[in-house]
């Protein structure tokens, strides 16, 4: 059976790159022939109305200093963005590169299956029809497996789009509760809440197929943070130091280039996994990081990226996985300025309920693909 995926897997972004190989390589392991289809969008656009868009005033001085900082790693990002590429390269089997819809069109039809997902593809703040495969002279079948929307609410503009969009899929699963409410609300289809294709794979299957590096050897503290908020690193810097921990950053915006610490701007995926499995703990805002502390069973914390009341806000990504996971207590609110210690994460406790929804979300796959077979 010939599958193809539609999702996100380009740019410097280490949990996109990391879902587009997961997904891939469960479904090849289950002996599908899966190729991701290789097609950019053009640039994103939001459609949302602009006024209502909270633009964050940045300071001359901090503007400069930021670029200083993106100068003085410059090489490190190149190789950075380099290992990214050639993991994709590496770890996933691509259509040759599309140029057109037509293309696209022709492409889609020679799959007995498309499946789009997983990433924040179906955000509606950058919808396009791509990514739901929106197209009327495509015939082949289609299902989502755990696209997320990552948003509290849906633009009243783009909602006839995405009513269009969904009532073409055979089966609609999404990453998020709020997203399934939110596309049950608006298209009468009530969508599977499934978990992040990383989830798919044990830690004893990425540690096969990212093969693991030398650890490190001091106790160490690790931090990535995709946002730059002064006072998370501030609490970070003061967590690592409390517990004597040597403080290693993964930077990745911004101010997060400039902390005081160990800093590894070069680091690819094989780095960036090696260094979550032997971290004494993990501080982060990514959702991503989240998911890999918690598939190698660490002490870890994870701040909320953005204000709840904002329109774009995505905390609900990471809120609706820590509660999956049991694991709530380990959000740290926006804007804290103090991690408080929690009591040490009991895995063998805490496994059961993720485990049955990782468990769920195989069978929910495995079953979509067999009545679109």
């Amino acid at each position: 059976m010939k599958i193809g995926i539609i999702t996100w897997f380009t740019g410097p972004n280490y949990g996109t790159n990391l879902q587009a190989i997961a997904l891939q390589c469960y479904l090849r392991k289950k002996g599908y022939e899966v190729n991701i289809l290789n097609y950019e969008v053009p640039p994103l656009k939001s459609v949302k109305d602009k006024k209502k868009i909270i633009k964050r005033i940045v300071h001359q001085p901090k503007k400069y200093v930021i670029k200083l900082a993106l100068h003085m790693y410059k090489s490190d990002i190149e190789t950075r963005n380099k290992k990214l590429c050639l993991a994709i390269k590496k770890y996933c089997i691509l259509t040759p590169r599309i140029r057109s819809i037509e293309e696209l069109i022709n492409v889609c039809n020679s799959y007995d299956l498309l499946i789009c997902g997983s990433d924040q593809i179906w955000n509606p703040n950058w919808y396009d029809r791509f990514y739901f495969a929106d197209y009327d002279r495509i015939k082949t079948r289609r299902i989502s497996y755990a696209p997320s929307m990552g948003v509290n609410a849906i633009p009243k503009a783009v909602i006839p789009a995405i009513m269009r969009s969904i009532s073409k899929f055979d089966m609609v699963s999404v990453r998020e509760t709020r997203a399934a409410y939110l596309l049950e609300n608006y298209t009468n289809v009530k969508p599977t809440v499934v978990v992040d294709p990383t989830l798919l794979l044990s830690s004893e299957e990425w540690d096969e197929l990212l093969k693991r590096g030398n650890p490190e050897k001091e106790k160490y503290l690790l931090s990535f943070f995709l946002d730059d908020e002064m006072v998370h690193l501030k609490a970070t810097q003061d967590y690592a130091k409390k517990h004597s921990c040597k403080l290693i950053v993964i930077p990745y915006k911004g101010m997060t280039y400039l902390q005081k610490a160990d800093i590894r701007a070069n680091a690819g995926l094989e780095d960036l996994l090696d260094l979550i499995r032997n971290a004494e703990y993990v501080i982060t805002d990514s959702f991503h990081v989240t998911v890999f502390s918690i598939i190698f069973r660490k002490q870890f914390f994870t701040f909320q990226r953005f204000k709840e009341d904002e329109f774009t806000s995505q905390n609900v990504r990471v809120t609706n996985l820590l509660e999956m996971s049991d694991l709530k207590e380990r959000l740290v609110p926006y804007q804290s300025s103090v991690i408080e210690d929690k009591k040490k994460i009991d895995y063998d406790t805490k496994e059961f309920r993720l485990t049955n929804a990782i468990e769920q979300s195989k069978d929910f796959l495995d079953k979509a693909i067999k009545m679109s077979k």
